[in-house]
């Protein structure tokens, strides 16, 4: 294999880690709690049993087993609670596992509408990377890191970025920052590949 296609796949390798590591339901910064089914009593309880349905589709891991389900129960969570943020974030990330970035990027819009967190912005820029659109994946990256400077998601989806965009050094960079702020996964990824020492 030259050394040219051995990069790409590498580049491949690298963001498929990345996204199946930090793309999904479950986070750092949502640790499955003692409430499982997660019912908070803030939204009319078929909704939130629809959305830890939803959820519980991604189990343990940050892969749907099933979006094309996800995307029903989250349907109908957000019809019986359209204000639901989470659920707009989630059915956006089931979509784009489908591909369907249009939809994936609009639905993600809503949700940061409702509450603009710094997470939403980190997964509409994957979304859109995934897309092919990186003014608008860095733009989001950038906005995520601005309103928390200390979340590793948006650092390691901007490395992701770079490596697309060939710049390692700025790749290394995020993935390290993403690393010391508890997601060390971009990093040990790129080093394997050979895009970090």
């Amino acid at each position: 294999m030259n050394t040219s296609l051995r990069k790409i796949t590498g580049c491949l390798v690298l963001l498929s880690c990345i996204a199946a590591v930090s793309a999904g339901c479950g986070t750092a910064e949502n640790p499955v709690s003692a409430n499982p089914m997660g019912l908070s009593g803030i939204y009319v309880k078929e909704a939130e049993t629809n959305y830890a349905l939803a959820r519980a589709l991604w189990g343990n891991t940050e892969v749907c087993r099933d979006p094309k389900q996800a995307i029903l129960y989250l349907d109908k969570t957000i019809e019986l609670a359209p204000d639901y943020a989470d659920a707009y974030m989630r059915r956006g990330l089931a979509k784009s596992d489908l591909r369907d970035w249009d939809s994936a990027f609009d639905d993600i819009t809503v949700a940061i509408r409702l509450e603009p967190k710094p997470d939403y912005y980190a997964y509409r820029g994957l979304v859109s990377m995934r897309g092919g659109n990186s003014l608008g994946a860095r733009k989001d990256f950038n906005r995520s890191l601005e309103i928390k400077s200390g979340q590793h998601r948006a650092w390691n989806f901007r490395g992701g970025l770079n490596i697309l965009l060939h710049d390692y050094p700025a790749a290394c960079a995020d993935f390290k920052k993403g690393c010391s702020n508890g997601d060390c996964t971009g990093f040990e990824s790129a080093k394997q590949n050979g895009y970090c020492d």
